[in-house]
């Protein structure tokens, strides 16, 4: 069993894995060497500042090693959202800022990922939640804040709304534009406007 982990930036993604196979997918670059990783892991850059032009591999013997030498360099952001369904299985998602996205938040001072991700969800899209599932699905986005290299880690919970949730009420102070119950059907026509993090974490876990 191999460990396996992913940073998103810009339109892209950093793979960091101890399995060869993945290293033929379409990578740009395959960082293999002891010198390669550790030149990378001093300067990350090409997280924060680099646009998109293919994504990035490293294969290492101890891909959480690597990981978390990666997080130390940077400013920790922990946030959670949700992954909710309703009663007939629609899919929860917002549009905001141009991109279709789902409901999450940075997480207030000394709150659960769990009930912060519940708050977020409620907040932003005036959804009630009846359950949230556990375990989380964890991501991780690079990216600047305030000038300052931030790596964002999401908790996602699997979340079930309450019965008969029509009126959805976007958060527009948060910049959401809509709300909406998203049917199966129309996830392919959706998911190529969000997020790559957001399109790979619906294609996986919904």
């Amino acid at each position: 069993m191999y460990n396996t982990y992913k940073i998103y930036f810009n339109q892209s993604y950093l793979l960091v894995s101890a399995n060869a196979e993945q290293m033929k997918n379409n990578f740009r670059q395959v960082l293999s060497t002891k010198s390669q990783i550790d030149a990378f892991v001093e300067n990350p850059d090409v997280l924060y500042t680099e646009s998109a032009d293919g994504p990035l591999a490293i294969l290492s013997e101890k891909p959480g090693e690597v990981m978390c030498r990666i997080l130390e360099s940077a400013d920790i952001v922990n946030a959670a959202g949700g992954l909710v369904q309703n009663e007939t299985g629609d899919l929860l998602m917002i549009h905001r800022r141009g991109f279709w996205d789902l409901p999450k938040g940075k997480l207030e001072l000394n709150e659960t990922a769990e009930a912060g991700a519940k708050r977020e969800v409620e907040e932003e899209t005036g959804v009630l939640i009846e359950s949230v599932a556990e375990p989380s699905i964890v991501t991780y986005h690079a990216y600047v804040l305030k000038r300052k290299r931030s790596i964002k880690h999401t908790d996602w919970y699997p979340m079930k709304a309450k019965p008969n949730q029509h009126h959805l009420v976007p958060q527009t102070e948060e910049d959401i534009e809509e709300v909406r119950w998203v049917k199966k059907d129309e996830l392919p026509t959706l998911l190529p406007l969000a997020y790559p993090l957001i399109a790979d974490l619906v294609r996986l876990h919904y």
